[in-house]
């Protein structure tokens, strides 16, 4: 799990506890009193709540599944901003720790995945060993067989996640 998404669930964590006891609590509240009475109070809050809890739902869905960086990391920044205007003040704290994921996000290096690659010499049908350091492969081939002038280059893309696992 990368920083920006550690990041990204702590605070939308933080920010579904409390509007989610909140309308808990409402809901409770109003099937004790048995009319809802309370809507004409707290009905504005009570959409604040469900809005603060799409807005984390949705900077967590877009956190973990979506795989372009710099576009989580728009759209993390875009989710702080909408909850600070939807919670004014209350809303500062998860702003600076969107933009701080979002940031984080941004700054983020796209992962390479690893790749193998299979030389083969297309007359004799010898696989050839290729070496990180040497790019002339078929160096040592073409002295001992200088009439094998065509090769196949078979390029095999692992799908991993961790870079350092090129064999």
């Amino acid at each position: 799990m990368r920083l920006f998404q550690k990041l990204t669930l702590i605070t939308a964590i933080l920010g579904l506890i409390i509007p989610l006891l909140g309308v808990v609590a409402y809901v409770f509240i109003n099937s004790l009193i048995g009319i809802p009475v309370l809507a004409l109070f707290f009905g504005g809050i009570l959409l604040i709540a469900v809005l603060i809890i799409a807005i984390n739902a949705a900077a967590l869905f877009v956190a973990f599944y979506v795989k372009n960086t710099k576009v989580v990391g728009i759209i993390l920044i875009c989710c702080g901003a909408i909850l600070l205007v939807t919670v004014q003040l209350w809303g500062l704290p998860g702003l600076v720790l969107y933009i701080v994921s979002g940031i984080l996000a941004l700054r983020e290096k796209p992962t390479i995945l690893p790749r193998k690659y299979i030389i083969k010499c297309l007359t004799c049908g010898k696989e050839l060993k290729r070496s990180t350091t040497n790019s002339d492969f078929a160096k040592d081939h073409l002295i001992d067989n200088p009439t094998h002038l065509e090769y196949r280059v078979l390029v095999e893309i692992r799908p991993t996640d961790d870079a350092q696992k090129i064999s």
